[in-house]
């Protein structure tokens, strides 16, 4: 995904990065540390029912990533597996 900014990557090669294959790596990473623009990136790409299962399936994610997340998509916060699967400690 040549079209989101190189600063997403800093800690990976960005032409290593499969879309399909890591796509809640991906969309996590545009949550959290990326802008509108690149969220609306993943919106065009993905489609906004294909992204939402990707973000419903994330393991764990910023509170403000979720918030967000559970109004854009209009979701319950037990849809998102990050809130029903607490990381342990």
């Amino acid at each position: 995904m040549t079209s989101l900014p190189s600063h997403l990557f800093w800690d990976t090669d960005p032409n290593k990065i499969d879309p399909e294959k890591h796509a809640p790596w991906l969309a996590r990473r545009v949550l959290e540390y990326g802008d509108w623009s690149d969220w609306r990136t993943l919106v065009h790409f993905y489609g906004k029912d294909h992204l939402a299962e990707i973000v419903t399936s994330i393991r764990s994610m910023h509170p403000r990533a979720l918030a967000f997340c559970k109004v854009w998509f209009d979701l319950p916060e037990q849809s998102f597996r990050c809130s029903t699967n607490p990381p342990s400690l």
